[in-house]
């Protein structure tokens, strides 16, 4: 795939990035998430789903990471992209039945070289049970990240709370990033799948969290991104979005661990998603004129 500029703009528009470097005329730089877009470049035999029938309707992102092994590509680089399923596994849920997570990572690469420069992997989860219990929400606590460098000092960033969601909202980031399960854009197939209707792509708002970032420290600043879903998000949720810049342990250097937390909650307050986010070593921590903007 090559990172195509007027694709950059579109999809940053999709995750209402507020960054100036996302829309520049000229090399502007991929938002954070922006390779969740690779699917529109992908032919059916280059997928690691190829040859399997995937039952949209009860199937579920559970997370998603991005890790980059310098700045987010910018525009005209090309890639070349590996896509495999790492690791199958079942469990069982909360309410009840069997739910089977598949770990997707797809290895981004330069034609000139055979060294990894992004990795993205994506957990899916498969319900069995078609049920009301098994075909309501996941939700599941806001965890802490796993490691140890959280001192548990933490400086709260400007929150900020986004206009309301739309169908509309789902579409455009649909069209941008090549993701077209009809589960958020078509009310009969949600109600038939159990929903009260279409709810949010899961991917839109882990965007508009990453972008949430990035306007503080910077379109370049981000090295590592997980996200984990707790619930739906549906049209007339306005989100709200508090970060935390996390203190590190200095004892603790290289485990595992987020320099910054997010979190996003509903209006009812229950939690949407949680990401956690690891920092380029430069990165600084002055609120910038972009972050301003997200506040007003």
């Amino acid at each position: 795939m090559v990172v195509e500029e007027g694709k950059i703009r579109e999809f940053a528009r999709a995750t209402r990035s507020r960054s100036a470097e996302h829309f520049r005329p000229s090399d502007p730089v991929s938002p954070v998430t922006f390779l969740a877009s690779s699917a529109l470049w992908m032919g059916e035999e280059n997928s690691a789903w190829r040859g399997v029938t995937r039952d949209f309707a009860n199937i579920l992102h559970g997370e998603q990471e991005f890790s980059f092994h310098g700045p987010p590509p910018a525009a005209g680089t090309e890639l070349i992209g590996l896509q495999s399923i790492d690791r199958t596994y079942a469990k069982t849920g909360a309410r009840g039945g069997v739910m089977t997570f598949t770990e997707v990572v797809t290895r981004f690469r330069k034609p000139s070289s055979e060294r990894t420069v992004v990795e993205m992997r994506s957990v899916s989860i498969h319900k069995h049970l078609r049920s009301a219990a098994a075909t309501a929400p996941v939700v599941r606590p806001a965890a802490a990240e796993p490691g140890g460098r959280d001192t548990g000092e933490r400086t709260a960033l400007e929150p900020f709370t986004d206009t309301a969601l739309t169908i509309t909202d789902f579409v455009r980031y649909q069209g941008a990033s090549g993701d077209f399960n009809a589960i958020h854009h078509d009310t009969a197939f949600a109600q038939a799948s159990g929903y009260p209707g279409p709810f949010a792509v899961g991917m839109l708002t882990a965007g508009i969290a990453a972008n949430y970032v990035t306007a503080h420290f910077g379109v370049n600043a981000v090295r590592r991104i997980r996200i984990r879903w707790q619930d739906q998000a549906w049209p007339g949720d306005a989100l709200t979005y508090r970060g935390f810049r996390v203190r590190r342990d200095p004892a603790a250097a290289g485990t595992a661990g987020a320099d910054v937390e997010v979190q996003v909650t509903r209006p009812d307050g229950r939690p949407h998603l949680v990401a956690w986010v690891d920092l380029a070593d430069q990165a600084g921590a002055e609120l910038s004129e972009e972050m301003s903007a997200w506040a007003h």
